[in-house]
């Protein structure tokens, strides 16, 4: 019984067991619970004996059961292996029920009855079979396409209009069958056979395939039935909806573009029908504003004004319904930057007899504050035009005065009401400026700044030196007109006659100053000169001329200031040529020359600087003069300059080399010298033994080294060194 209770479980309809007397002795769900037709014959089921129960049927008028019963014993006595049958339930013919009797081998006498539902199938045979004769007619002359088949995929029959919508001829639909006109792996299709298996029919929209390949839309009814022969069969009828599809389409893409076209409207858009409610908007009044789409839809459009604005808005929308349109500025709330400026306008429109108004708002916000920004700026330039202490005119793009401040009257003596529509450079200039004026109008008139010293005439007159400053004034791109900013120079001229004069007096006493200076000390050299002549003590004689050559370096600085303009600065090269020619009489009794390679353009170098290196130079020569021990008997200067980086190479040394390089504290009197004078110019001292035994001194040129004297110590300290 297990595996009979099994069995009867995989049974789709209601399914039971019965033996020869009747008793039900295995039943599956369905036929518990009354489904799958069960229990259409008429009464409910009130004992185990089938037998019995349609019997009771049979007294209630029930034809069905009677068959059921002869039919049932015929099969359980052997005298027929099956029984089938088609019944509808209490003789109502629009529900229908199949039944089928079959033996079950065993060696008892039992049966398996089963019932399954195919009211689907009848109706359709039903239907067909009551309007065969009109259902021919619609066949041939319907303009939807009809085609029958079977559930497999084959085709019997093929109305003109099928074979018009698909392009092919009865025949071939015929011999192709459905695998002719149908992507059979097509999921749609799919879809459609595994719903019309379920249901017996599918209504929807499918593919078909064209003779020349293209695909068909159609809208199909597609139902199964179950023929005379009772067995299954297909009737598809279709219409072909390329047409629906197309204008479809064109909808979708009409109502793209409209919904397009109104997202890219600058600001926000809305609709409002004639009771104030919200029917379109654009993406902008979602964005800008931070309402939702729910929220649009159920909220009344006065909530999107400030409070204090909403009963001015709902009066400017009725005005625009009873005069077609309207415009105003008001405050808008916005979720996401608080109160905005819109500039809203409002039109009027009929559609099919219904009234809209539709609204575009442009958010003003920063516009207006840069209005007024403006607003204040211009207020300002008015003022500092107007109270400016400067002379200050503007002029059009024709040279005329539009506008003149006090100070332009004060200089030149001109009212206002005077100068006004005049060309401003046949008033102030003369002749042989005019055209230099308008030279400087036309500049700037064609977006040019410009600025420059030059004289123009009072109303009476006179020249006054000015300074002039033109200025163009910009608006979109264009000049639309200049200032002319004019400066008194009269005071300054003066001021700078007097410095000029002042600076010519000094320079003559500095060159004065330098004059004297350098013929003292040409008396002092003169006087040592002559000692060393009459000096028979060698030693002391050495030292004076030490100190000779000292006194005539600098004293040739002097003289070089004194024939030069700069009185702060020398051409070095010159001053280098001159020290080494002053000491052409050391040269000639040491028996050593001097030489200077030529090998730097000339160049200018501060007082405080040329004559430290000066007596660097003087010492070094000197250090060498007095070793008369030396292989060679020349010194070699070798002087460059790149922008503002000195070096000075003096070459020619052999023994002092070790003495100059000394760290000890018993200082030579040059030693002590030369390390003063280098302090002072802010030198760095190397030495080179590669053959030419080369002090080399480099430092940089500058303007504002403080005095010679600045790097001295005292007395004590120099000497005690």
């Amino acid at each position: 019984m297990r595996e009979e209770a099994a069995l009867l479980s995989a049974l789709p309809g209601s399914a039971a067991i019965i033996d020869a007397d009747g008793e039900i002795i295995a039943s599956n769900e369905n036929w518990n619970r009354g489904k799958k037709c069960s229990n259409w014959l008429g009464i409910e089921k009130t004992s185990t004996n089938y037998f019995e129960h349609c019997k009771k049927a049979i007294e209630h008028g029930n034809d069905y059961a009677l068959k059921l019963l002869f039919g049932l014993r015929e099969v359980l006595e052997g005298e027929g292996n099956s029984l089938e049958m088609t019944m509808a339930q209490n003789g109502d013919s629009k529900t229908w029920c199949k039944v089928s009797v079959s033996k079950i081998e065993s060696s008892e006498q039992i049966a398996l009855i089963i019932f399954d539902d195919v009211t689907a199938n009848m109706r359709a045979i039903h239907l067909l079979r009551e309007s065969e004769e009109r259902y021919s007619q619609q066949f041939q002359y319907s303009v939807s396409g009809i085609i029958l088949g079977s559930p497999s995929g084959e085709i019997y029959d093929a109305n003109p209009a099928a074979c018009k919508i698909l392009g092919y001829s009865k025949e071939e639909l015929i011999e192709g069958g459905r695998e002719l006109i149908v992507d059979e792996t097509s999921p749609a299709h799919i879809e459609m056979l595994r719903v019309r298996e379920d249901e017996s029919v599918f209504e929807g929209e499918k593919e078909y395939i064209h003779k020349d390949g293209h695909t068909v839309p159609v809208e199909i009814t597609s139902v199964i039935f179950i023929d005379e022969n009772e067995g299954l069969k297909v009737i598809n009828t279709f219409r072909d909806i390329t047409l629906e599809k197309q204008v479809e389409h064109f909808l979708e893409e009409e109502r793209r573009f409209t919904k397009t076209v109104l997202d890219s409207i600058p600001g926000i858009f809305f609709v409002l029908d004639s009771k104030g409610k919200l029917i379109r908007w654009n993406e902008s009044i979602e964005k800008e504003l931070g309402y939702n789409e729910d929220e649009l839809r159920t909220m009344s459009i006065l909530e999107i004004f400030k409070e204090n604005e909403r009963e001015k808005a709902e009066e400017m929308f009725n005005n625009a319904y009873e005069h077609g349109n309207n415009g105003f500025v008001t405050q808008i709330l916005s979720k996401h930057n608080g109160d905005r400026s819109f500039h809203m306008y409002i039109n009027r429109f009929l559609s099919e007899d219904e009234e809209y108004l539709v609204a575009t708002g442009v958010d003003i916000t920063e516009f207006l504050a840069s209005e007024l920004e403006r607003e204040r700026n211009f207020a300002l330039m008015t003022q500092l035009f107007e109270n400016s202490p400067l002379a200050m005119v503007m002029i059009d793009l024709q040279s005329r005065v539009q506008k003149v401040n006090n100070g332009f009257s004060a200089l030149f003596g001109y009212e206002p009401v005077e100068v006004i529509g005049k060309n401003v450079n046949e008033l102030i200039t003369s002749e042989s400026t005019i055209n230099e004026a308008e030279e400087v109008s036309r500049s700037a008139i064609s977006g040019q700044a410009h600025q420059q010293e030059t004289l123009r005439l009072t109303k009476h007159q006179n020249a006054v030196p000015v300074l002039v400053s033109t200025v163009p004034i910009w608006s979109h791109g264009e000049v639309i007109a200049a200032y002319g900013i004019y400066v008194d120079l009269t005071e300054q001229k003066k001021l700078e006659r007097d410095l000029q004069n002042s600076l010519n007096d000094k320079n003559l006493l500095l060159q004065e100053l330098h004059h004297r200076v350098k013929n003292n000390l040409a008396i002092i050299a003169g006087l040592l000169e002559l000692q060393v002549i009459y000096e028979s003590n060698k030693d002391v004689k050495n030292k004076l001329e030490e100190a000779h050559s000292r006194i005539f370096s600098i004293a040739k600085i002097h003289e070089t200031l004194y024939q030069q303009k700069d009185v702060v600065q020398i051409e070095f090269n010159e001053y280098l040529d001159s020290i080494i020619g002053s000491m052409s009489y050391v040269a000639g009794e040491k028996k050593f020359s001097i030489t200077r390679e030529e090998n730097t353009e000339p160049f200018m170098l501060n007082l405080n600087q040329a004559v430290p290196l000066g007596l660097v130079i003087n010492e070094l020569i000197q250090m060498k003069s007095t070793d008369s021990s030396a292989h060679s008997h020349s010194v070699n200067i070798n002087l460059t300059c790149a922008g503002n980086d000195v070096q000075l190479e003096i070459d020619g040394f052999e023994k002092h080399i070790e003495e100059l390089e000394s760290t000890d504290e018993s200082y030579t009197f040059h030693k002590l010298l030369i390390d003063t004078f280098i302090k002072q110019i802010d030198a760095e001292v190397s030495y080179s033994r590669n053959g030419t035994n080369s002090v080399i001194i480099r430092f940089k040129r500058t303007e504002d080294l403080r005095g010679s004297s600045s790097a001295l110590t005292s007395r004590d300290d120099l000497f005690n060194k």
